[in-house]
Formats: C-alpha cells, sequence, structure tokens
C-alpha cells in the first residue's frame, strides 16, 4: 500500500511544483520530494500507536505527548509546501484524537 500513496503523492508534488521556487532545478525538487516522502513516512510511523488507540482513552494520553513531540522535529525537515499541508492534517487528526480524550 505504500507505494501507491508515495506515487499520488509524487504525482501530486510533481503538478503543484512543490512550493519550490521556480528557479530550482528539477533534481533539486526531485530530492526534496522524495525526502519529504521519508520523512512523512516517518510521521505517520510516528503516530500510528495513537491513531490505532483512538478508541482507548488511556492509551491515547500515554501515547499523545510522544507523538506530538515527534511530530515537532519532524517538521523542522519537511522541504515541500505540499509535505507541509500533509504534515499539518497528521497534526490536526493527532489534535482531534487527544481532544477526545479530555
Amino acid at each position: 500500500m505504500r507505494g501507491p500513496s508515495v506515487l499520488v503523492f509524487v504525482a501530486f508534488v510533481t503538478a503543484c511544483g512543490g512550493g519550490a521556487p521556480q528557479d530550482k532545478n528539477v533534481g533539486g525538487q526531485t530530492a526534496d520530494i522524495a525526502a519529504d516522502n521519508q520523512t512523512l513516512r516517518e510521521a505517520n510511523e510516528a503516530t500510528g500507536d495513537l491513531v490505532r488507540a483512538a478508541g482507548d482513552c488511556d492509551a491515547v494520553k500515554a501515547a499523545l505527548p510522544g507523538a506530538q513531540q515527534r511530530l515537532e522535529q519532524i517538521a523542522t525537515r519537511v522541504r515541500t509546501e505540499t509535505g507541509r499541508v500533509s504534515l499539518e492534517a497528521l497534526r490536526k487528526r493527532v489534535r482531534e484524537i487527544g481532544e477526545s480524550c479530555p
């Protein structure tokens, strides 16, 4: 399943220009996309336990701080605008799960 989602992400980023400056060469844009693919894969892995535990508030409360901290660390490595939007969507999901367990 990772393969198709990566291809969709790459196609989307390529079509949208990846938020890169217009003078950046294609090789640099491709490197940014590849780096963001890996970075977002790490972000998904970092939040996986939290998302799977969404129905168990005790597990959510235990996993939430670590997931949030990891997302903050990962955010510094995102290179493209599309990557930032994707990461923000994941952060929003984490916030929603956290808010569901007061």
